[in-house]
C-alpha cells in the first residue's frame, strides 16, 4: 500500500517562469483598463471597487513566490482521470501501519486552504495523506462534460492508482472522518467513506436535487471562465482572504503549462 503505480502517476515541477508571470500580469491590466469588466456586466457580481482594487494588489503587491516556495516544500503530482487533468500532493509517511486519507479542501478554493491540517496530521505519522486540487479550483483542468457525481468515483480511481484499496476521507472543515463532499456514493463505499445511513441518503438528495448549479459550471465553462475573478470572489464573499484567493486562481492559470518529471 502506498506504492504509486509510476506509469499513470507523474511528479510535477511547481515553478512559473517570471516572464509567464508577468505576461499574467499584462493580461490584467488590459481587463481592468479596457472597460472589459463592465463591459462584461460583471460589475453586477462584484463591486467595480473591490474588482479594481483585488486586480491592483495582484499584479502590484501580491507574492505569487512566497505561495510557490510553501507549496514546493511538498511533494506535487499530476495524473489523468477520466480524460481530466488532475492535480494532487501526496504526502507519505514512513510508518508501514500509517494509514492512507483522502482530505479535501472546499470550492471554490484550493489545497493552501488545508496545508495547515495537513501539516498537523503529517507530523503525527499516522497518515499517508492524498491532497487533490478539486475540479474547477487550482490546478484542475475542466471536467470535459463530466457530470459532477463522477467526481467520488474519479477520486476512488485516484487512490487505486496510489495503490490505496482502503482509505479514510476528511475534509478542511470537519475533519478526518467527515462527510465527504457531496458527490456521487455508492452503498458499497459508504462504509468505507465513513457514511451511515442518514448521511447517505443526505448525499442522494443533493445529488438529485442540488446539483444544476455544478451542470451548469460544466456546461458553459468557457463563458464562466471570462468571470472567473469575480466568479470566486462572489462565492467566498469580500472578506476572503486576498492571498489565498489569488493563490487558487494563480494556480488555476498556470496548470496547464507546468513541467512533469
Amino acid at each position: 500500500m502506498g506504492i504509486e503505480r509510476t506509469a499513470e502517476v507523474r511528479e510535477l515541477r511547481l515553478r512559473v517562469p517570471q516572464a509567464d508571470l508577468e505576461s499574467l500580469y499584462q493580461r490584467l491590466r488590459a481587463f481592468r483598463d479596457g472597460g472589459a469588466y463592465i463591459a462584461a456586466g460583471l460589475d453586477r457580481i462584484v463591486p467595480l471597487a473591490y474588482a479594481d482594487d483585488l486586480l491592483d494588489y495582484w499584479v502590484g503587491g501580491y507574492d505569487w513566490r512566497a505561495h510557490e516556495r510553501r507549496l514546493s516544500a511538498y511533494s506535487h503530482y499530476s495524473t489523468e482521470i477520466s480524460g481530466q487533468f488532475v492535480h494532487f500532493l501526496h504526502l507519505r509517511s514512513v510508518r508501514p501501519d500509517a494509514r492512507p486519507v483522502l482530505l479535501t479542501h472546499a470550492w471554490p478554493s484550493g489545497v493552501m486552504d488545508v496545508l495547515d491540517a495537513a501539516g498537523r496530521l503529517e507530523a503525527t505519522g499516522n497518515y499517508h495523506l492524498v491532497i487533490p486540487s478539486i475540479a474547477w479550483t487550482a490546478l484542475a483542468g475542466p471536467p470535459g462534460g463530466s457530470p459532477s457525481g463522477r467526481s467520488a468515483a474519479g477520486w476512488d480511481d485516484l487512490m487505486s492508482r496510489l495503490g490505496y484499496d482502503e482509505y479514510q476521507v476528511g475534509d478542511d472543515r470537519h475533519g478526518i472522518d467527515a462527510t465527504p463532499a457531496y458527490t456521487e456514493v455508492t452503498e458499497a463505499k459508504a462504509e468505507q467513506r465513513g457514511l451511515d445511513a442518514a448521511e447517505l441518503a443526505e448525499v442522494r438528495w443533493f445529488n438529485e436535487s442540488l446539483t444544476a448549479f455544478n451542470e451548469g459550471r460544466q456546461v458553459s465553462a468557457l463563458v464562466l471562465s471570462t468571470a472567473l475573478l469575480a466568479w470566486n470572489a462572489q462565492l467566498v464573499n469580500l472578506d476572503v482572504d486576498r492571498d489565498a484567493l489569488l493563490t487558487g486562481l494563480t494556480l488555476a492559470w498556470f496548470a496547464s503549462q507546468l513541467p512533469t518529471e
